[in-house]
């Protein structure tokens, strides 16, 4: 089967269940910015090693199951795919609250860099608020009320993240970098 079918040219697509929409739909910014993530992190975990790695490729894994849910609203598609859980939440802040444990309290806004892994994982927490976001608008437009946890786990993942580049300074003996405001 080609890649290509041209179908697409016009500006319009199908979802995983055959519903057709415009690629400039809100659910379609959703489900890019979702697989954008997906594809953001695991160009993060081609930079880092184990055990951090592992959690990153389980997180991939759910923001695949977030993204068929979005792009179908087939029950027949989805199978026994379940949306995202409170189990799922507690697991990153778990991650979160280990990385804690870890690293210095912050004491001043930090400048994302100082080391190319480090950079690659703050634009990867910048484009998991933006997925967030994408999320946001199409649930509020749409009026999906079975979201709001997947929004949560988007909005804790971003806070993961942010810990990770904090650990990665930690680990890579590389010194956090402190936002001067001039003043």
């Amino acid at each position: 089967m080609a890649i290509y079918t041209k179908n697409g040219d016009g500006g319009f697509t199908r979802l995983a269940d055959g519903k057709g929409l415009s690629k400039s739909d809100v659910r379609m910014d959703a489900i890019g910015d979702i697989d954008e993530l997906n594809c953001h992190i695991g160009a993060l975990v081609c930079q880092i090693e184990a055990p951090l790695a592992e959690k990153l490729q389980s997180i991939q894994s759910s923001l695949f199951v977030l993204g068929a849910h979005v792009a179908s609203d087939s029950k027949e598609y989805l199978g026994n795919m379940k949306l995202i859980s409170l189990h799922d939440i507690v697991a990153i802040e778990e991650m979160i609250d280990e990385i804690d444990g870890k690293i210095a309290p912050m004491r001043f806004f930090i400048l994302p860099g100082g080391h190319p892994t480090i950079a690659a994982a703050q634009i990867t927490r910048t484009v998991c608020r933006r997925a967030e976001r994408s999320l946001i608008r199409w649930v509020q437009v749409e009026e999906k009320e079975d979201y709001a946890t997947a929004i949560a786990y988007l909005n804790r993942l971003s806070d993961y993240l942010f810990m990770m580049c904090r650990y990665l300074h930690h680990s890579l003996g590389i010194p956090e970098i402190p936002w001067n405001s001039g003043k």
